[in-house]
Parts: C-alpha cells; structure tokens; sequence
C-alpha cells in the first residue's frame, strides 16, 4: 500500500469562543485524551479560546520536545469543547476518505511520536509544528478498510472500559467491607451478628475520641509496618539501567501500566516488587496505592511491608480508604513545593489493630474480591497489548 502525505487530507481550523457559548474548558493529557483543565479561570477572557468541535482535532506542538509525543486529542466527548489558544486545531478535509478515528489510531502508534521527536530534533525550526505534521505519511486504505479497523480497535476498548468499571464497583465493594469491619466495627461475632450494635463489648479511647472494640491496640503505625524506598536513579546507580532488564515502576509507569526504562536484575532486592508487594507513591502524587506489580520501585514509592501482627489485605485496604489518602497528603504537604512523604512523616500515622482472628476472617472475606480484580486487570494489560499489535500493524 502506499503512503499519502497526510498534509493532503487536513486544514487548520480557528473558530474561536466569542460568542461564550462553549465553558466546557479542557487540556491535553500525554496519552492523548482530553483532561478537565484545573486552571482557575475566573477572571479569564474565554471568548479568546479555540472551541474543538466534535471530530476535530487539536495537539500541542509545544510540547513535542519536552515530553517527546505529540499530545494530540480527537474530540469524541460529543460536545464541543474549548482549548488553550496556544494550541492548534485541525480537521479533516473529507470524511469520505480519510476516516477521523483512523488517523487518531495513527497518532496513537508510538512509532508515530517516535517520528515526531525525531522530526522535532531534526528541524531547523526547533521544533514539530505544522509543517511538520503535514509531512507526515501513513497509508489511507479504502473508507471501508478504515471502518472496519476502527471497529476491531474499539471492540477492544470497549472491553477495556467494562473492565474498569467492573473494578471500580469492586473497588467500592471492598471499601465497603472494610468501613463496615474497621470503622463502624461491624464485624460478625462469634454468632455471627454485627458486633457493636449487638452488644459488643467497646472502651473509650482518647486518641481516637471514639469507642473502639475491647483488645484492639492502638500504636504508630511503625510498630506494624516497615518501609523500604525505591531505588533512585543517579550516577552511583545509573550503570543499572540498561535495554532490557526488571521494568522500572515510576509513578506514571504504576497509573499507565508502562514499562519505558529497564533495570539490572542485580540490583538491590530491597527495591524490587514482586505481585504481592504494596507500594505507594510518595511525591508529587501522592498516596496512591497499588499492588500485583512487577518490577524495580522508583524512588518517588515505597513498598510497605507488614510485620507479623498485621495482616497484608486489611494493610492494603486501610491504605487505600480515602481517609489515609488525605492523611498522606497532609503530612506531605510541608514547605516544599512538591508533596513529598517522608519515612519519618509516614510513621507518625497512628493506627488501630484489631486482634488476628478478625484480621484473618476479613482477609479471607475480601481474598476473592481482590484477586477478581487482579484477574480483571491483567485481562486489561493483554488487552492493552492486543491493541498495541493492532496500531503497529497500521503500517501495512
């Protein structure tokens, strides 16, 4: 098949608000979707900004060199949308042979910013712009080739989609569990009833300013908890890295389910995940809380390790309410101009411990809600695969 110049197929468009009819304000994201923008804009000339009408295009060509991608977005939100002005706005000229969601598949391929970086080092300019893009070549089959293409990728997205909402749900689920058990102190007794509102026996404590379950302990958190940093990449660590190795698992790697930088498996095992390790971010976003990953721990997570009294899912539940995700940023907030948790700040949580035949009958309890989710997730990375397979096969 052969390659058209894609400068063929597009136009700039620049419609802006100024008829303020658009407040719908959103950004760029680097995998290439729309973000609500959490600019503050009051007091901010809307009028000035370009509106993104569904199925039109807009990228950020600032950008390139610094991220090395191009942040390129098709509006598919079903309304239309205003940008940032410093960005441009395109279309394609006929939607009769060159399918939107198409070219969008193309912008996906990472061959594609691959191409793009080069193109932004390469350029007298300095930079990918324009010009650039309209350079850019990729085959344009036939209208229906292009339908059916975009049909099978989006099945795939489509599952994708399911799936993390089936988690979502489940997600919900266990935090219900947990509130219920560890909050409210629902948990079953020993008939099998909900133990505070039957009578379950309930001291004062003063740290809390609550009643909590007779013989459960209260302590920081250290005294239940180690933590162990990842590893930091610098001149003494830096000959670790290498073309092929243990994926490295920075913050965005965790949230995207990337692998971008690899590491020596001769590293030090204190910074290596295995599926059943927690780790949490610890700056910049902080608090987030993941498990079944693989890899080196980057210096911006912890993994957290429970000590004997402490049993790993009701650690991995608590961690994950959104009250210690509050707790976390607080205690990272600082005078830094980065969230930045400490070991110190991290171990200053105080921490209630039920006694180990609850833990365990809760660990038992929610086991099979989150291997479900594991499950769920993994089918997501084979998909996510699948669909890598499909853009690189794009190229003919």
């Amino acid at each position: 098949m052969s390659y058209k110049k894609l400068g063929d197929y597009i136009r700039k468009v620049d419609n802006k608000n100024k008829e303020m009819k658009v407040l719908n304000l959103q950004g760029l994201s680097m995998t290439k979707e729309f973000r609500k923008s959490t600019s503050n804009i009051v007091g901010t000339d809307l009028s000035k900004y370009k509106i993104v009408k569904e199925g039109q295009f807009c990228c950020d060509f600032m950008s390139v060199i610094r991220v090395h991608k191009l942040p390129v977005v098709l509006n598919a939100l079903g309304e239309d949308v205003i940008i940032s002005p410093a960005y441009i706005v395109f279309e394609v000229i006929d939607k009769d042979v060159l399918l939107p969601e198409y070219l969008m598949l193309w912008f996906r391929r990472s061959e594609f910013d691959r191409y793009a970086d080069f193109r932004c080092d390469s350029s007298i300019r300095g930079g990918f712009q324009w010009e650039e893009l309209c350079e850019v070549e990729l085959p344009i089959p036939s209208i229906e080739k292009q339908r059916e293409i975009v049909a099978q990728y989006q099945a795939v997205e489509s599952k994708i989609k399911v799936n993390e909402k089936i988690c979502e749900k489940l997600e919900a689920t266990a935090q219900t569990l947990y509130k219920q058990w560890f909050v409210d102190f629902e948990f079953p007794n020993e008939e099998g009833q909900p133990y505070k509102s039957s009578g379950g026996v309930m001291v004062y404590n003063e740290e809390f300013e609550k009643e909590v379950p007779k013989g459960w302990e209260v302590n920081y958190i250290n005294e239940y908890v180690r933590l162990s940093q990842g590893l930091a990449i610098n001149a003494s660590t830096k000959h670790y890295v290498q073309e092929k190795g243990l994926p490295l698992l920075r913050i965005t790697d965790l949230i995207n389910n990337t692998q971008e930088i690899f590491i020596s498996d001769l590293v030090d095992k204190n910074v290596v995940a295995i599926e059943s390790d927690i780790i949490v971010t610890r700056t910049g976003q902080v608090g987030l809380v993941f498990r079944n990953k693989t890899g080196v721990v980057y210096n911006n997570c912890f993994k957290v390790h429970p000590k004997e009294k402490l049993d790993k899912e009701v650690l991995y539940w608590f961690l994950k309410t959104s009250e210690m995700y509050h707790i976390m940023n607080y205690l990272a907030s600082g005078s830094s101009a980065q969230l930045d948790l400490t070991h110190k700040q991290f171990y200053t949580i105080r921490y209630l411990l039920a006694d180990i035949l609850t833990q365990q009958s809760f660990s038992n309890k929610i086991r099979p809600i989150g291997k479900y989710i594991n499950t769920l997730h993994n089918q997501n990375k084979n998909l996510l695969q699948l669909q890598s397979l499909m853009l690189s096969r794009l190229a003919g």
